[in-house]
């Protein structure tokens, strides 16, 4: 009993480690969007993290999976480069997911659901008056859309508005960095303010007009 217990927790900190270096390796890739053609190579990236070759070879395989990466013999590991449909149809998806997910959980939200998002928005305002940190401004607008779509409480679509979001910042990073445009002025605080009056107004319509108008107006 003793033996598979262990056996089990191995494997588990392996999935655990085999799952971090993924994260990291696609926040490399994110930060590195505008160079013209980005090759990972195995051996360096195991020497990056001071890992042995599995969890880095596991962590390479699902990018592959996930169409991140293009695996060419002899060559390295490809990262693919996201396409102007590949954000039409990533906009599409998460107006779909957070529509939806605003109408089911509309019902749900009470004051101090109200209290947090309100509470959201001013740190982000407090934000705004630092240096500009365009990652940190991305994963406040992140943050803000999946407190959003948290009322719902549908684990499912929370899981594939996260998947939708991750693509998305590859796409973001991408386009943002090849046409030399400002993360911070493509993000507008502004609509997060009114999806919040709107809300609080118990006006459903006019808040999914608005998380919609906010969705559409990236990229």
């Amino acid at each position: 009993m003793q033996l598979t217990e262990d056996v089990n927790f191995t494997t588990e900190k392996k999935e655990l480690l085999s799952e971090k270096i993924h994260d990291e390796i696609l926040e490399l890739i994110i930060k590195n969007a505008s160079e013209e053609e980005q090759v990972l190579n195995e051996k360096r990236l195991v020497e990056l993290f001071g890992v042995s070759k599995a969890p880095v070879r596991e962590a390479l395989i699902k990018l592959c999976s996930e169409g991140v990466l293009r695996n060419v013999p002899r060559y390295g590991y490809v990262v693919v480069k996201m396409k102007e449909k590949d954000a039409r149809d990533i906009l599409k998806l998460r107006c779909i997911l957070e529509l939806e997910a605003l109408k089911d959980g509309f019902g749900a939200i009470v004051q101090y659901h109200l209290e947090d998002i309100k509470r959201h928005i001013d740190n982000a305002a407090l934000m705004q008056q630092e240096p500009v940190d365009v990652w940190k401004v991305w994963e406040d607008n992140e943050a803000f859309h999946l407190l959003l779509a948290s009322y719902a409480d549908n684990q499912l679509l929370n899981k594939f508005l996260k998947e939708s979001l991750s693509i998305q910042k590859r796409i973001y990073a991408q386009f943002s960095w090849n046409k030399k445009q400002s993360m911070d002025d493509q993000l507008d605080k502004e609509p997060h303010v009114g999806i919040y009056q709107a809300l609080c107004d118990k006006d459903l319509e006019k808040a999914q007009e608005l998380l919609r108008r906010d969705i559409s107006s990236v990229l």
